[in-house]
């Protein structure tokens, strides 16, 4: 049966990759681990083969997203906007 896990990119390696809890996921034939930036939160189709989880597909999400759902979490409306999206009028 098919899973989906979402985790925080540590290691890349070439024939699996090692997420920031430690979990390992192994390849499927198609699916390469090269243009994965380290630090990146990715989305994960795997199925299990034995004791290794095997990835079917990865995808690379948006920060925004998870920026967004981490100030749900801590019951704010929205993230804080960084310096370069305030709004704030300029002192000149």
């Amino acid at each position: 049966m098919a899973s989906t896990i979402v985790g925080v990119l540590l290691e890349r390696h070439r024939d699996h990759l090692v997420l920031s809890n430690g979990i390992q996921i192994f390849f499927d034939g198609g699916v390469m681990a090269d243009p994965l930036p380290v630090g990146a939160t990715l989305t994960m189709l795997c199925t299990a083969q034995g004791d290794k989880k095997l990835a079917h597909y990865i995808r690379v999400d948006p920060d925004w997203l998870f920026d967004s759902l981490e100030a749900l979490a801590a019951g704010t409306d929205r993230p804080a906007p960084s310096a370069a999206r305030t709004n704030a009028p300029s002192t000149d």
